[in-house]
């Protein structure tokens, strides 16, 4: 049988498996829980797991003496991510294809305007199978990060669009001031008349995935409580402050990952406009203090890396490092010169030899895509809409 590309096989693999399972179209449409299970199982079935990818954007730069590690120790800016040294790569010398405010559009892309952006590409390629193609979720709204073809992709902002998004499959969601019912309620009909079909360590992961949702809702204020019943939808403003948002927003990736409702996820920790208040740091804004006081810059930026300890932490906890290619980036080098020099960039999980720190001679971030993209199959034909051409060096040893 001839294939178009790995993801065609992969998806006649994944419909024959569950097809196996005597699993209906019309079930499987009901819930996208439901197509992460046996997505998962068909990952089993090939003695592999599938490749994810997470990027991270960071706003505010460093300062290079105070971000680098020396010695295998990470110093006062980048302090936070010492505990995950020996999976980090960490890239030296590495810039943007543009640095400074206002080109968010920028950090996942190469400065197209009409092309997708990374996370996108990884939706349509390795995530062609997954029941969303990607999820773009973050702290602040004009952070346009992501790109499909010539549109801009505004960043979630609201945690319950995002979980929406990720389980709107087969189950309508309430809209207005209706009453909302829980996600889990939504799918627990079509999950447990599957459960006969399921093995015991799959219903164990249903399981905890419901309980993941129910304590996401509970954080959001949606869902009736996990006990079946339902309450007025919130508005978007449920969940306040930056660093509430930030670490609920990170749950939220993870879930989608540990689901397999996604292959692709990105999240975005304030803009490069750097005007988001640190409300865990006094309430003060990113912006002056980036500018007009070194001690609170590096305060900033070791919070910043905090925010990425949690999402490293969080996927270690679940198994996820083991599969998911984790990428920071920032907007700029130093702030205070909105530069375009030593950009901190950080490389964790599959397939990333860890522990050390890479030169990069100036390449940017696009290079580092088309090394990425090469590696997780996701630039096979150009020539087709579903992939994209990155070009670009390769960087050796990644």
């Amino acid at each position: 049988m001839r294939y178009r590309d790995c993801f065609d096989k992969e998806r006649r693999d994944f419909l024959r498996i569950v097809s196996n399972a005597g699993i209906s179209a019309g079930l499987l449409r009901a819930s996208s829980l439901i197509g992460g299970v046996m997505l998962a199982r068909t990952a089993e079935a090939q003695s592999g797991v599938p490749t994810k990818s997470c990027l991270i954007f960071s706003g505010g730069g460093c300062q290079p003496a105070l971000w680098y590690p020396n010695g295998g120790v990470f110093p006062a800016q980048s302090a936070p991510l010492q505990t995950h040294y020996s999976k980090i790569a960490v890239m030296k010398n590495a810039s943007l294809t543009g640095a400074g405010h206002g080109i968010m559009f920028h950090r996942f892309d190469n400065a197209s305007f009409s092309r997708d952006s990374f996370d996108v590409n990884m939706g349509r390629t390795i995530g062609a199978n997954y029941p969303v193609k990607y999820l773009n979720v973050g702290t602040t709204e004009e952070s346009q990060l992501s790109r499909e073809g010539n549109a801009s992709k505004p960043t979630i902002t609201s945690p319950q669009t995002a979980l929406d998004i990720l389980f709107s499959g087969g189950t309508s969601t309430s809209s207005g001031t209706a009453p909302r019912k829980s996600i889990v309620d939504l799918h627990y009909p079509a999950v447990n008349s599957l459960k006969t079909k399921l093995g015991q360590h799959e219903k164990e992961k249903l399981d905890s995935h419901f309980t993941a949702i129910q304590e996401i809702e509970a954080a959001i204020g949606s869902g009736g409580g996990g006990g079946g019943g339902s309450c007025p939808r919130p508005s978007s403003t449920a969940v306040t402050g930056f660093d509430s948002l930030a670490k609920l927003q990170t749950d939220i990736a993870v879930l989608a990952l540990n689901c397999n409702l996604t292959a692709s996820v990105s999240i975005a920790f304030g803009s490069d406009a750097h005007n988001h208040i640190f409300d865990a740091l006094g309430g003060r804004s990113s912006h002056q203090s980036h500018h007009f006081n070194q001690a609170q810059y590096t305060e900033d930026i070791a919070y910043m890396q905090s925010l990425t300890k949690n999402v490293l932490d969080k996927l270690n906890a679940q198994g996820l490092l083991s599969s998911t290619t984790v990428f920071q980036m920032s907007d700029m080098g130093l702030a205070d010169a909105h530069g375009n020099d030593d950009v901190p960039m950080i490389l964790a999980g599959a397939g990333i030899a860890g522990g050390r720190t890479l030169e990069l001679g100036k390449k940017t971030q696009a290079d580092i895509f088309h090394t990425l993209a090469l590696k997780m199959r996701a630039d096979q034909s150009p020539n087709s809409t579903a992939y994209r051409n990155w070009g670009g060096s390769i960087i050796a040893g990644l």
